[in-house]
């Protein structure tokens, strides 16, 4: 006679809610891949990252060993991947891409704290997270440094909660890792350091028993793990050790950005670009805020000090838009905290009902507002602005009849129609800022960008090298003009000279002159092309007479009528040489 064993409904229903969670754990990290490592040399490299880049390339040549690094991490393991996949676009950005992704999975580790349902949703919102998408494509040690964050959060809570030695020796590693990033990395570490201080301290605690105690002998092994880590990224691993002093002086980097100079525009910049880019952060991160206050949660009361500390670091370091990055990531865990919270009970097909509801109104008011800002040119057609508010108005009744039915339908159902139309938004301005617009200044993120004409001047001189010496890469090249990304999109042109002037009645087969210098005496009839070099100008529009309506137009629709300021130079190819 067979036996049957009848599990309790709320254990079966657990664990199919977990086995859909995890599922879509899995594609969250799936999108946040495809988010950060599609078409990742669709934008050229800007003149900050061609830097970097140059930095790592300029190395690995024979004869050059003596070069300036900003994040020793980065450059450590770039340089791994350029000797084995090549000097490219895409590898000068692998690294940073990969962290990008590292980042979405830590809160899989918190699931315990978190909840299953807010790690997932702390996940989601870092992998849409405009901010986090472009910093993870953007060549430097920012990435690692918010990634070096985020662990050493997880690595402390989870030591608070298990005692393992394993997450003790992972703190190490992710401070080793940290300390040769990015200045970003102490702005997190202090900031974390303070708020758990202040938890320790003012309450309420992460756990009521003194379990923080470190055993004397794992103090040992733990700075082995710290120093290991620290000594290989910062000297590529052991072949170069002048690393070291750059590791060392990413903390004096860090404190020479606190200043008190500076206009109310550079001080309001970051708190702008929150507003810009992540939307999701402030329509709910207040209600997440007092919740936890008044609900006096412990992680919760942690994260709104490191919050609060973070916010005070990026007053103090005026302009430092990288600083918002901590902003993200303690107020997405918040935000998971507080959606596991409210969707904590099963959600039922009421719920699911007045979700759809919402975001099917929410959505009828962006569509009518977009119609109004496509078709409106001064402001004067009305009847979209209208639409919207009879469907506001239809909203707030729904709300409230359904408030008298069902109270946790509504709350549930709110939350979620908000999380959607708002993720919805921001996949879209991330992807437009990573894959678009991400050398277009007038993003409040991008100040001077490398414009898409420099790798079509690349590609023009490479056939012309082909035509004139049969050679992709042999034609000689004198520059006037000495940057960065010049010399990235030039490195495989040997025969390539950089400086500030044309030497007099030169013959040279090709030349590259700024468009601002007067028409150079040259040794032969040169056929002549410009080509943009950078695009710089500011993200405010000047002289508008609705800069309201053209602000969220460019947000929409990505028009806007400010024209940036573009620096060119002219490609000269002697003549006799083409015909």
């Amino acid at each position: 006679m067979d036996t049957v064993i009848d599990l309790p409904t709320e254990e079966v229903n657990q664990d199919n809610r977990s086995l859909v969670t995890g599922g879509l754990y899995v594609l969250t990290v799936f999108m946040a891949a495809v988010m950060r490592l599609s078409g990742l040399e669709s934008v050229p490299l800007s003149p900050t990252e061609a830097i970097q880049a140059l930095n790592v390339w300029q190395n690995m040549q024979p004869g050059n060993t003596a070069v300036s690094i900003q994040s020793p991490a980065y450059f450590s393991l770039t340089s791994l991947f350029m000797a084995f996949f090549g000097d490219s676009d895409m590898t000068a950005r692998l690294v940073p891409a990969l962290f990008g992704i590292g980042l979405v999975l830590l809160p899989w580790f918190l699931r315990e704290r978190l909840g299953s349902m807010g790690a997932l949703v702390t996940a989601v919102l870092l992998a849409i997270s405009p901010l986090n998408a472009v910093v993870s494509r953007t060549v430097g040690g920012d990435a690692l440094a918010i990634f070096a964050v985020g662990l050493t959060a997880v690595a402390l809570i989870r030591t608070y909660d298990t005692q393992s030695k394993p997450w003790r020796y992972i703190l190490a590693i992710a401070i080793g890792l940290g300390i040769t990033s990015a200045p970003l990395f102490y702005t997190g570490l202090i900031t974390l350091m303070l708020a758990g201080l202040l938890s320790q301290f003012v309450g309420p605690k992460l756990n009521n028993e003194e379990v923080f105690s470190i055993e004397r002998d794992l103090w040992g092994t733990m700075a082995v793990f710290f120093f290991v880590t620290a000594l290989l990224l910062s000297t590529r691993f052991l072949t170069y050790l002048p690393g070291i002093g750059a590791a060392a002086g990413i903390f004096g980097d860090w404190i020479t950005q606190f200043t008190s100079s500076g206009d109310l525009q550079q001080l309001l910049e970051p708190f702008l670009a929150l507003v810009r880019y992540e939307l999701v952060l402030v329509i709910l991160g207040i209600f997440a805020i007092l919740w936890a206050v008044w609900r006096n949660q412990p992680l919760g009361t942690l994260l709104v000090y490191w919050l609060t500390g973070a916010l005070i670091i990026l007053l103090l370091q005026r302009g430092t838009l990288n600083n918002t990055l901590i902003i993200t990531l303690a107020s997405y865990l918040l935000l998971g905290l507080f959606t596991n919270h409210i969707l904590r009970k099963a959600i039922t097909w009421h719920s699911w009902l007045m979700a759809a509801i919402l975001a099917l109104l929410g959505g009828a008011i962006v569509v009518n507002i977009a119609r109004f800002l496509r078709t409106s040119v001064y402001g004067t057609e009305l009847a979209n602005i209208w639409m919207s508010l009879i469907i506001f108005v239809v909203a707030t009744f729904a709300l409230y009849f359904m408030w008298i039915w069902s109270e946790t339908a509504v709350i549930q159902g709110s939350l979620l129609a908000v999380l959607i139309l708002l993720s919805i938004y921001q996949w879209g301005t991330a992807w437009n800022l990573t894959h678009t617009n991400g050398n277009n200044p007038q993003e409040r993120w991008v100040t001077t960008a490398t414009a898409d004409s420099l790798p079509l001047m690349a590609s023009t001189l490479r056939d012309v090298s082909r035509q004139v010496v049969g050679s992709d890469y042999d034609i000689n090249i004198h520059s006037a003009v000495d940057t960065p990304a010049l010399r990235w999109y030039l490195r495989d042109f040997q025969q390539a000279q950089f400086g500030n002037t044309l030497p007099p009645g030169t013959q040279t087969a090709a030349l590259i002159t700024p468009k601002s210098m007067a028409e150079p005496f040259l040794g032969s009839d040169y056929l002549g092309s410009d080509f943009d070099l950078t695009t710089s100008g500011t993200a405010t529009l000047v002289s508008s007479e609705t800069p309201v309506q053209d602000t969220l137009r460019f947000w929409f629709f990505h028009e806007s009528n400010m024209q940036p300021e573009r620096d060119g130079v002219i490609l000269w190819v002697r003549a006799d040489l083409i015909q």
